[in-house]
């Protein structure tokens, strides 16, 4: 069993600038979460996950988001993608069934080759081979609603394993990998801690609390983990993080005061979640 690790959830630019300020704020009080045995990310959180593990500093990353002009990548998340979103993920109130419809809007897009997709994440990657700390990214297969975290044992490149988990549906087609379509695991759980069940201390940071619909929260799965003999913090946005967010996760305008806002609170909640990394 790993000792520590560090879950980062995803929730677009906002979540990516939020949790560096949280990261670069516990660095601050002495609470240096980027030294975790286990880095674990959906979506976004993985790529800062990747960051970590290639080097970067908290305190760096933090630095380079007050200077952010424009997003890491230059998508748009239309309102009629929006639509078609909810509609699947508020069409059930069993959570698989919600993954297997998310499936299947995952599976309708053709408009927008993988390759495509390929070329915008690898864009974005600092490296192309997968770091030697333990970094994990998960994703869940659009054909079966089966969650997976891609890792260098997996099998699968890097590249791919950040694009099926960057892989937001209907933005996104879901990635061929092996015998599955790989899409964005946050249509399953906004962090997916539950499958961080091998280490004896977690932190999870959860830009959003709860997706759409019937999707656990981060909350219930800390605590499924606790329950487990797994000591857990969680942290969360509060009311003044969620106002700097504004109500478009892809704003890079709002990366700056995101990050502000999770330095803020990282300091505020050092103590509480330095006493579960310390053990």
């Amino acid at each position: 069993m790993a000792d520590t690790a560090l879950v980062l959830g995803g929730g677009g630019l906002t979540a990516y600038g939020w949790q560096i300020g949280v990261l670069a704020g516990l660095a601050d009080a002495g609470v240096d979460l980027a030294d975790a045995d286990v880095l674990a990310g959906t979506s976004a959180g993985s790529l800062l996950a990747l960051d970590l593990a290639g080097g970067s500093a908290p305190a760096d990353l933090y630095k380079e988001q007050l200077n952010r002009e424009r997003a890491m990548l230059d998508v748009d998340f239309t309102f009629g993608m929006t639509l078609r979103y909810l509609w699947a993920a508020l069409g059930s109130r069993d959570p698989e069934t919600v993954v297997k419809r998310l499936g299947r809007l995952a599976l309708s897009v053709r408009d927008v080759p993988q390759t495509a997709v390929l070329d915008a994440i690898g864009a974005q990657l600092p490296v192309r081979d997968w770091p030697d700390r333990t970094v994990r990214m998960f994703a869940v297969d659009a054909l079966t609603g089966r969650p997976a975290a891609f890792d260098a044992d997996s099998g699968t490149d890097l590249l791919h394993a950040m694009s099926a988990t960057c892989a937001l549906p209907p933005l996104f087609p879901p990635i061929g990998i092996g015998s599955g379509r790989w899409m964005d695991g946050g249509v399953r759980s906004t962090t997916n801690a539950d499958l961080v069940d091998d280490c004896a201390r977690v932190v999870v940071l959860a830009p959003i609390p709860k997706g759409a619909g019937a999707s656990p929260s981060a909350r219930s799965q800390a605590e499924a983990l606790a329950s487990r003999g797994t000591r857990v913090a969680l942290l969360t946005p509060d009311r003044a993080a969620r106002r700097a967010f504004g109500r478009n996760a892809l704003d890079a305008a709002r990366i700056p005061g995101a990050a502000r806002e999770g330095r803020r609170q990282g300091a505020a909640h050092a103590e509480r979640i330095g006493e579960v990394w310390r053990g």
